[in-house]
């Protein structure tokens, strides 16, 4: 009887030391992730139009901006680098259109900010002037300043699939220019970039549209396009296909959407628009997301770890 009680005592005793290596290995990983986290920040609407800008702080305080919005965009961006470290470490550019573009040219042209790495997916400027002659002006624009003395041996024309490492943050580019979509041209070649931080993944879609969402699905597999939060394609309407929203599945939504695009307001009160804002907003609620980040709101950061 003597024996047994001691068996059961080492056995609980056992049990009892698992249970708290498993809490202290659980309580050092979260210490971990936390010491790891980075912050992402949804830039505001500035102006009238549609736009869109992030800025990441990593681990080590390195500045990460995508896109940044329009010339009336530029201020507010221009001040979140400055309360940061006054510099720009890794600049994405979805795609050339002025309100994802033009702050990048605005602060390379007429500003001090240290820029030190430029990722851009760009086609030919005969490709825009046949595909979207009305545009190309902006291509245009973009494709100058890239040969701007500051920063030309800093651009790189990024390729599928490439890996782009960023202290603690694993990016891989999931999507680029698509020459051979013609239709919603500018919008179809947008970048796609996938981010993982600690076990979180994050996709930014750009303005990707119908057409090179089909060519993500049947080009990528589903465990890449899988995301924690996901930035809403083409400012929440008429961009990414449901199908696409049900595979990434997002716990937590980015809308780079101005308070009149997210009410379908076209001036005449609610739903006075032909947008499709409501549409992309059911689809997400059927989702059963857990938060929506809207750019009407103001300038809102998030901390990811």
């Amino acid at each position: 009887m003597e024996n047994k009680r001691k068996i059961k005592t080492k056995k609980l005793i056992l049990i009892l030391i698992l249970i708290l290596i498993s809490i202290l290995a659980i309580g050092l990983k979260m210490i971990l992730n936390y010491e790891n986290k980075i912050e992402l920040c949804q830039l505001k609407d500035n102006g009238s139009s549609q736009m869109m800008g992030y800025i990441i702080t990593t681990k080590n305080k390195k500045t990460i901006v995508i896109d940044g919005g329009t010339d009336k965009d530029t201020q507010n961006l221009i001040e979140q680098i400055k309360q940061r470290t006054g510099k720009v470490d890794y600049w994405f550019i979805t795609h050339p259109h002025k309100d994802h573009a033009t702050c990048f040219i605005n602060i390379v042209q007429n500003t001090d900010i240290k820029i030190e790495n430029v990722y851009v997916t760009l086609n030919e400027i005969d490709w825009y002037k046949q595909y979207e002659p009305q545009r190309t002006i902006e291509a245009e624009n973009l494709q100058k300043v890239l040969q701007n003395e500051k920063i030309k041996d800093k651009v790189t024309e990024v390729k599928l699939n490439q890996e782009i490492n960023i202290d603690n943050i694993r990016c891989k580019i999931l999507g680029i220019k698509n020459p051979e979509i013609t239709t919603n041209a500018i919008n179809n070649s947008s970048m796609v970039i996938r981010m993982q931080v600690n076990n979180k993944t994050i996709l930014f879609l750009g303005d990707t549209g119908k057409e090179s969402s089909e060519k993500l699905i049947k080009e990528q597999p589903q465990k890449e396009l899988k995301a924690d939060i996901v930035q809403m394609a083409h400012h929440g309407q008429n961009g990414a296909t449901e199908e696409l929203y049900k595979i990434i599945n997002p716990k937590i939504c980015l809308w780079p959407t101005p308070q009149w695009l997210w009410d379908n307001n076209s001036g005449g009160g609610e739903d006075s628009g032909n947008w499709k804002t409501k549409e992309t907003r059911k689809w997400i609620e059927n989702l059963k997301v857990e938060q929506n980040i809207i750019e009407k709101d103001g300038n809102k950061t998030i901390k990811i770890w």
